[in-house]
């Protein structure tokens, strides 16, 4: 799953086959396919590793501590996001 954050009002928004903005509108972005994404130049690209992410909402806990997964930052230079103006 990619998302993006807005470096100016630290807004996170996960992407969708619909172009999505940040509370502030100067980020915004879309998936042009199941896998590649178009940002705008400002987003930070954030992705969250799928099989992870579906474990820990299959083990989310009644209370305490929720399950962890795993998040991580795209890189600048990434095959499945472009970057526009």
């Amino acid at each position: 799953m990619k998302l993006i954050l807005c470096p100016e009002c630290q807004d996170v928004v996960r992407l969708t086959n619909v172009r999505r903005s940040c509370a502030c509108g100067k980020c915004w972005g879309k998936y042009v396919d199941e896998l590649n994404a178009t940002i705008s130049k400002d987003a930070i690209p954030l992705g969250f590793a799928n099989r992870s992410f579906t474990l820990a909402l299959m083990n989310r806990p009644k209370d305490g501590w929720g399950y962890r997964f795993d998040a991580f930052v795209i890189p600048e230079e990434c095959d499945t996001i472009k970057i526009e103006e």
